[in-house]
């Protein structure tokens, strides 16, 4: 157990930084909030339930809530298991595009997309295996099944058209009344395997609990295409025994479907067990 920890860790960490390397320019900050309750069953197992609300451009714009239950079983001192169910509402601002190849227009783009909400549906089966070395440092390593079905949407879309440019200045001469239709975006089902390795600082007796983790999720649907790179370093702190408290800076470079940009993530969030 303790060598093949240290192997993955050796690894992720190697990797990263190729994986982080983008030409993208785009940066977000965002705000994460979560709050959560679970219970300690016989036999090992566990239920929780949670919900989360995170926003863009730090407080300007909703991004995401959702709301989950799962269960968890742990196999042994070092070996967890865990299944759960997320309802995810997902919110996509208002997106333009320009057929005409610039977005200086007096529209900024000629097909103009309404804000929208999309509905997503998260089944996720997750491996956990730790391991305490030196009575202090935690090493834990998650390996997650993920499979997403996004349901289909119409959205409304405003289109702009020229009536004409300037031959010689190459200027807007005139514009077209805008049409309303509606675009229909199609249902679709994405498959990810999220790895995470996690080092805590966790010695009994203390109250703090600091931690770093670095996960990579990989499209299994898309040939094992690198979807999102996540590091995230933070601390959670024991109240008491049952409430828990955390925060943490969550850095995010996005490849996948949703866009390509950079996240900068205040997250803090709780926790009453049972």
């Amino acid at each position: 157990m303790r060598s093949t920890l240290l192997a993955a860790a050796a690894a992720l960490l190697i990797t990263i930084p190729a994986l982080a390397q983008s030409n993208e320019t785009t940066n977000y900050g965002a705000i994460w909030t979560d709050i959560g309750v679970s219970k300690a069953l016989p036999n090992n197992f566990s239920i929780s339930l949670d919900a989360g609300f995170r926003t863009i451009d730090w407080f300007d714009n909703a991004n995401r809530f959702d709301i989950g239950i799962g269960g968890d079983y742990k196999l042994g001192k070092h070996l967890k298991f865990g299944l759960s169910y997320t309802f995810i509402q997902r919110h996509f601002l208002e997106e333009s595009e320009d057929h005409y190849g610039s977005n200086s227009g007096k529209y900024n783009g000629y097909n103009v997309d309404a804000a929208n909400w999309a509905t997503r549906h998260r089944i996720a089966f997750d491996v956990t295996a730790d391991k305490r070395f030196w009575k202090t440092l935690r090493i834990s390593l998650r390996e997650r099944y993920q499979y997403t079905h996004q349901n289909s949407r119409d959205i409304d879309r405003t289109k702009y058209r020229i009536t004409g440019t300037n031959a010689t200045t190459g200027e807007i001469a005139g514009w077209e009344d805008p049409e309303t239709t509606i675009k229909h975006k199609n249902a679709w089902n994405r498959h990810l395997l999220r790895s995470r390795l996690k080092f805590a600082i966790d010695r009994k007796g203390w109250q703090w609990e600091p931690f770093a983790s670095f996960e990579i999720h990989n499209n299994m649907t898309d040939s094992w295409h690198f979807d999102k790179l996540r590091i995230m370093v933070g601390t959670e702190y024991a109240i008491t025994k049952q409430h828990r408290v955390s925060a943490a800076y969550v850095f995010t470079h996005e490849n996948d479907d949703d866009g390509n940009e950079n996240i900068h993530a205040i997250s803090v969030g709780y926790r009453f067990k049972f």
